[in-house]
């Protein structure tokens, strides 16, 4: 079967509806579209978790995440998100610089924008619950989607508030907390691993050689790799091509066998069993859906 395979890639192209006033906000809820899969972009981007729970990567640290809990992204960072359980939802707000940025350099553009854009000011990732701060961004984070979606007179400037009070709640947070919620954990050692992965989920992988690409023996592979992702490789596999396979689909340029073929899948009876597993439907059904 001569299909081309789409080029792969981790660095994501961000749909961004508005240039000139860049920013887009998107809502992960029900069966199909609730994974963030592990991807890079030059934007910053907010995460708020609105009901369940997820399992959120950002560069090499993976942790839980629940109702009412926030995550901060800095533009070239890795980042992923995994619904633990059903009936999980998020906002991701992703938004360019450029929102941020002024004409002309005042103190703000100098003291914070500049420097936070630049890695210089190094923003806690994880914002959680019991933390004072959580609910002041989690707030404004909530008030965005509404303004977005209506659009009224003045909701740019409502939007961009909004995007700076959460930067100057964060940043004060940063200045006054000495605990490491945005330390790097020493989940790095499968961090080529998650790279090669993103790039090449359509590939066959082996748990020995996963781990020799991870310099560690397979035993100690495996209880790492599930104690830091959630997931066993072939979960996590299987989770990584069922999601581009939801997107191919949707492109309706592929017929079921074909994406099958193109996700990583020679045999389409098995692909098929796997999409159902974790969509709760068949390729077909969801084909249909849509």
């Amino acid at each position: 079967m001569a299909v081309s395979i789409p080029l792969l890639s981790n660095k994501e192209q961000t749909e961004i509806p508005d240039r000139t006033f860049p920013i887009n906000i998107f809502h992960l809820c029900g069966t199909h579209s609730r994974i963030i899969p592990p991807h890079w972009h030059d934007h910053l981007e907010w995460i708020a978790i609105l009901k369940g729970s997820f399992r959120v990567q950002v560069d090499t640290c993976f942790e839980d995440f629940h109702e009412g809990e926030v995550i901060f992204v800095n533009g070239k960072q890795i980042h992923s998100a995994f619904p633990i359980g059903d009936d999980s939802e998020l906002y991701a707000v992703v938004f360019n610089e450029a929102l941020l940025r002024n004409s002309s350099l005042d103190t703000t553009e100098t003291k914070y924008i500049l420097p936070l854009l630049e890695h210089e000011i190094d923003l806690p990732c994880f914002y959680r619950s019991e933390q004072h701060v959580t609910q002041r961004i989690y707030d404004h984070i909530n008030s965005l989607p509404e303004l977005f979606r209506k659009k009224s007179p003045g909701y740019e400037l409502l939007i961009k508030a909004a995007l700076f009070a959460t930067l100057g709640h964060a940043i004060q947070y940063a200045a006054i907390s000495k605990k490491t919620t945005n330390s790097i954990k020493p989940a790095t050692v499968i961090q080529p691993l998650l790279l090669h992965l993103s790039q090449h989920f359509h590939e066959h992988i082996t748990v020995e050689r996963a781990a020799r690409m991870c310099c560690v023996s397979p035993n100690y592979f495996c209880s790492l790799f599930k104690k830091t992702t959630g997931k066993t490789l072939l979960e996590y596999i299987n989770m990584l091509r069922i999601h581009e396979a939801e997107k191919l689909l949707r492109s309706r340029q592929y017929s079921v066998q074909q994406v099958s073929f193109l996700v990583g899948y020679s045999n389409t009876a098995y692909f098929c069993r796997i999409f159902k597993k974790y969509k709760n439907q068949t390729a077909r059904e969801y084909v249909n859906s849509l």
